[in-house]
């Protein structure tokens, strides 16, 4: 892959949601249905409707593409704000979109290393900590957050190139008042000019009370490669096509970069010491990979 598409979005005006919602229902296939996520009232699906696949949320309405081109048709409900259902678009639906474009983007927050431009990603469900480490680990010196919750990447020759996606850092209550940032809305993450290099994915996993404060475990690449699938953004499973290029996709990534097993202590008290572990190592392993690549 050497193309990353960036797709156009159209919008569809005078949409009846409830003519539309009942054609899919009776005529389309129903792929997988996402449950509703914490600020959102209803479930969503995802549907495969003659050569086309939507999307569609009830009451709030949905967005239509296909495989042949990165366009994206916008078909909000009536009185549904345009701003607000643009950032639902883009934030929760695109990247599961993009494996039907032949592309791949991890459930993950990232930081670069801005002396040689490596990139730690950090992954891991929800509620374990990604954006919490990756905005405290962007707050020392030399390191700058990229990504919150998706990192878009792709093979390219021996290496795995990483591509800007609309990302915003978005703190849980409990961090922001840690950090002094109550109130606060979602902060845009700027996309860094120059090349960058995926030198490791971090696993994590906080506990209540683990038996160190911070640990770090190389694993092995099968462990690595089922972890990665499992915090990859999907469409769906049940195409294939769409299926294969993802495991392959997953592969390569496994093949090419490292990952870690991240435990500590899930506490503020500890946090900062939990940083450190992960700045020393993560810009150690840094210098290996610069050093292996010239």
């Amino acid at each position: 892959m050497t193309h990353w598409p960036a797709p156009v979005l159209h919008w569809q005006a005078h949409v009846d949601p409830t003519t539309l919602e009942e054609r899919l229902a009776a005529e389309g296939e129903l792929l997988t249905r996402w449950p509703a996520a914490p600020f959102e009232t209803s479930h969503t699906d995802c549907v495969r409707l003659g050569q086309d696949y939507w999307v569609w949320q009830p009451g709030v309405g949905g967005i239509r593409f296909n495989p042949r081109q990165p366009e994206v048709l916008a078909c909000p409900a009536a009185g549904v704000d345009r701003t607000w259902f643009e950032d639902l678009v883009a934030r929760s639906w695109l990247p599961a979109v993009y494996q039907v474009w032949g592309c791949q983007v991890l459930h993950a927050s990232a930081v670069r290393r801005d002396a040689d431009g490596t990139v730690a990603a950090i992954a891991g469900p929800g509620g374990a900590g990604k954006s919490t480490l990756a905005f405290a680990l962007a707050r020392r010196d030399g390191w700058t957050q990229i990504a919150d919750d998706t990192l878009a990447f792709s093979r390219e020759g021996q290496a795995i190139a990483l591509h800007p996606l609309r990302n915003e850092a978005r703190l849980r209550p409990a961090t922001a008042a840690f950090y002094g940032r109550a109130g606060e809305g979602p902060r845009a993450l700027a996309w860094p000019v120059g090349a960058l290099s995926l030198a490791a994915v971090y696993f994590v996993s906080g506990d209540a009370d683990p038996p160190e404060a911070a640990t770090i475990e190389r694993l092995a690449p099968a462990e690595s490669y089922v972890r990665l699938l499992e915090q990859a953004h999907a469409f769906t499973l049940k195409i294939p096509e769409f299926n294969q290029q993802l495991m392959r996709d997953y592969l390569d990534l496994t093949a090419t970069v490292p990952a870690f097993a991240l435990r500590y202590r899930k506490s503020f008290d500890e946090l900062e010491r939990t940083v450190d572990v992960l700045c020393a190592h993560a810009a150690s392993h840094g210098r290996q990979n610069t050093a292996s690549t010239t």
